[in-house]
C-alpha cells in the first residue's frame, strides 16, 4: 500500500508577499514604532531619530528573518529565559515495574572439573587481516 508523503512541512505559508505572518508583525510593529516616534520629541533631533528608527529596525529584521541552527531568535531567546529561570537539578525517578517471580528453577548444564565450556562463538581462521599482519610483522 503506497502512502503519500507530505513535503514541506518545515514551510510557513507566505501571507503578505514574500513574507510569513510572523516576519509581518515584526516589521509592521518596528515600522509602527517608528511612526509613533515620529510625533514624540525624538522629531526635533533628526539625526537621533534616524539613528533610534535604525537600531528598531534591525532588531526587528534579525527577529524576523535570522535563525540560529534552524530555531528563530525569539524561540531561542524563549528557550535560554525558561533554562536560566528554570531547575538545573535532575532528581532521578525510579519507575516501579512488576516484579515476576518464578517457581521453576532454571537448571544450568553442570561442568565437569576438568571441561572447558562450550563457546556459542564460532572462530574463524585468520582471514585477510590476519594475513595482513603477518606480512606488516614479517616485511620489514
Amino acid at each position: 500500500m503506497e502512502f503519500r508523503v507530505p513535503q514541506f512541512i518545515e514551510h510557513d505559508p507566505k501571507i503578505l508577499g514574500p513574507f510569513t505572518v510572523k516576519q509581518s508583525v515584526f516589521i509592521g510593529g518596528a515600522l509602527g514604532l517608528a511612526f509613533l516616534l515620529y510625533f514624540s520629541p525624538l522629531r526635533a533631533n533628526f539625526f537621533l531619530y534616524v539613528l533610534t528608527c535604525g537600531a528598531i529596525f534591525g532588531v526587528a529584521l534579525m527577529l524576523a528573518f535570522v535563525k540560529i541552527q534552524g530555531l528563530a531568535i525569539p524561540i531561542v531567546g524563549k528557550n535560554f529565559a525558561s533554562f536560566s529561570i528554570g531547575s538545573k537539578i535532575y532528581k532521578w525517578k525510579r519507575k516501579e515495574l512488576p516484579v515476576f517471580l518464578s517457581t521453576t528453577k532454571d537448571k544450568e548444564p553442570e561442568l565437569k572439573a576438568n571441561e572447558i565450556p562450550k563457546s556459542p562463538l564460532k572462530i574463524k581462521p585468520d582471514g585477510k587481516l590476519g594475513n595482513f599482519k603477518k606480512k606488516l610483522d614479517f616485511e620489514k
